[in-house]
């Protein structure tokens, strides 16, 4: 028997670590994905009306829904994001654009910006048009310093030099911020007008003067949120006090979906149906005008009629 000589397997070395004073890719996601969870739990803050007990009920009776919910109810904002930024990047770099990537940039480009709203597609024009004036008066003052042997005005020049091409991130970031404060009571789940058989109560203290004092105010007809529903109970939160309800199925006679003017964001026409020359015309009416509707309703018997 000839003894066959071991070929050493190769020792597989660990990946180098990332140099000094630069941020990993790991690095990265780890940061952003902790950002996300962050905003995330500020969204369910602001729609608990800064109620702890509220924010904990949310977060408990329906914490995937949140992340989803909150993306979809940005989409106004976030369309025009990606097809300006897809075009200040693609002008940015498109000496490293491969040409095979050329007609993907494109297609986001032109579909991102036909679905965006026309009314928010020219907000978002016009911080691109500002982040373009900051982009002037960086190169200008690079030019100016560039003969410049002073020590601080080279850090100052090498300062806008990082800064250069990346006004459009800081400005955008800005505006989203913005707009994600602004409009940080407005829950991810479209608003619904409620009647019901029997009366539940929307909150159990009195919201101005006396505070602290139990009063118990039942109401069978009012505008919630249905943040988590089971065959047998639907967890709503109302509109106006931000009370959570837990209501029996049993209960509800009509659900009907509205728009709620003081929390939702306001509906615009597509850059695509303005090309077209079609009106945007909501189906989803204000929800004030639905309560008058259900009003005429009595509960158990057919919706009325209302021309």
């Amino acid at each position: 028997m000839t003894n066959r000589a071991e070929v050493p397997r190769p020792v597989e070395e660990p990946a180098p670590p990332a140099p000094a004073g630069r941020v990993s890719t790991r690095e990265v996601l780890a940061v952003g994905s902790a950002l996300l969870l962050l905003l995330f739990l500020i969204k369910i803050y602001g729609v608990a009306h800064y109620s702890l007990t509220t924010t904990t009920g949310l977060l408990a009776a329906t914490p995937v829904q949140v992340a989803l919910g909150t993306v979809t109810i940005y989409a106004y904002y976030v369309l025009p994001a990606v097809a300006l930024g897809a075009v200040w990047f693609a002008v940015r770099y498109r000496a490293r654009i491969q040409p095979a990537l050329w007609p993907l940039v494109i297609i986001v480009v032109v579909v991102t910006a036909l679905a965006s709203p026309f009314t928010y597609l020219k907000r978002g024009l016009a911080v691109v048009l500002l982040a373009i004036g900051v982009e002037m008066v960086v190169r200008r003052y690079r030019r100016r310093w560039a003969r410049s042997t002073d020590e601080q005005v080279v850090r100052r020049r090498q300062t806008l030099a990082g800064w250069q091409g990346l006004s459009v991130v800081y400005l955008g970031t800005a505006a989203l911020a913005f707009q994600f404060m602004h409009s940080l009571d407005a829950p991810w789940v479209s608003a619904q007008a409620f009647l019901l058989n029997t009366p539940a109560v929307s909150y159990t203290q009195r919201m101005t003067d006396d505070r602290n004092q139990l009063r118990v105010v039942p109401e069978s007809r009012f505008v919630g949120y249905p943040i988590a529903e089971t065959e047998e109970w639907v967890t709503v939160l109302h509109a106006d006090t931000r009370y959570l309800m837990r209501i029996p199925q049993s209960a509800v006679d009509t659900r009907l979906t509205c728009h709620h003017e003081d929390d939702q964001l306001a509906g615009g026409r597509p850059l695509l149906e303005a090309v077209q020359g079609n009106d945007y015309n909501s189906p989803n009416l204000d929800c004030r005008k639905v309560l008058q509707y259900l009003e005429r309703k009595v509960p158990g018997q057919p919706l009325p009629v209302w021309n």
